[in-house]
């Protein structure tokens, strides 16, 4: 779940849906943890939390088939899919919650809207030419680098490139295990509340690109976000403000410094963009103080 996910996955194949799905009322979530691969939600939800299996969530109405690449340069396959909206619509919601906190093995988060889940309908893959994980190996995403096991969320259709992510991190989201209902101002509260409020208009840009680009590995404020790395913001904040030029050259090439290192490089970010990031990380590093 690094940067190289915030690549949207260009997909296409004709639907079909599945015949066998369940009702809202039919619907019940496990207490304890089942015995068969499941999924655990929790949060802001229309009941308490608890654990979906493969085969439960796969009788949701809206599950359905796709037969294409699970990722670029896979062999097409049929991908066995059910759409976040779904979800939303049998496990109902409470009031305040507006968005989700997708919850992966390695520490990766990413949080989607409830907007954008409405509008680029993210789907969650099940099941991989008709096989759960446990039945047959997934292909690697990139190859070699992440499983997409236990689930693996993503959007389909043509969504290339950054200019449509969501903007508190990026969707793709491999080896998830979990999904938290949450509110956006409550949880971002930390990146915008006093003293983080007193950012100047570079510093804010820069905070726009770490929440989507950075913050899924890298936690911010508050310890809110992911921490695959283990380098949160107060090692980023040191590298800003004693040692910019290396920050930027391990951005762009981190293999550069460590050929092992399973974070991609970032040669999308151009010197503007890695002035607001270093604006951002100098600035909250004064605050924080």
């Amino acid at each position: 779940m690094y940067s190289y996910l915030s690549r949207i996955l260009f997909l296409c194949g004709v639907l079909s849906f599945a015949s066998q799905t369940v009702s809202h009322a039919a619907l019940s979530l496990h207490s304890e943890e089942p015995k068969e691969a499941s999924i655990y939600f929790s949060g802001d939800w229309g009941q308490s939390p608890g654990y979906l299996t493969r085969a439960e969530l796969a009788a949701i109405e809206g599950y359905t088939t796709i037969r294409t690449e699970v990722f670029p340069g896979a062999a097409e396959a049929d991908l066995g899919v059910l759409p976040l909206k779904s979800l939303i619509d049998v496990l109902g919601i409470g009031e305040t919650c507006d968005g989700f906190v997708l919850e992966c093995t390695d520490a990766w988060e990413s949080f989607v809207t409830l907007e954008y889940i409405e509008a680029n309908d993210p789907v969650m893959l099940l099941y991989y030419n008709g096989k759960s994980p446990e039945e047959s190996e997934w292909p690697m995403f990139g190859g070699d680098i992440e499983a997409l096991a236990p689930y693996y969320v993503f959007v389909v259709g043509d969504m290339s490139g950054y200019e449509d992510a969501p903007k508190y991190g990026m969707i793709s989201a491999t080896q998830m295990n979990g999904i938290h209902a949450t509110n956006t101002a409550k949880r971002y509260a930390p990146f915008y509340n006093a003293p983080m409020d007193k950012l100047s208009p570079m510093a804010q840009a820069g905070r726009d690109l770490f929440l989507q680009r950075c913050n899924v590995c890298h936690q911010g404020p508050g310890n809110v976000g992911g921490n695959v790395s283990q380098r949160p913001l107060i090692v980023l904040q040191g590298h800003a403000t004693y040692n910019a030029d290396y920050l930027a050259k391990m951005v762009v090439n981190p293999k550069q410094f460590y050929p092992n290192t399973i974070m991609p490089n970032h040669e999308d970010f151009d010197a503007e963009k890695l002035s607001k990031i270093t604006a951002y990380l100098k600035e909250t590093s004064v605050l924080m103080k």
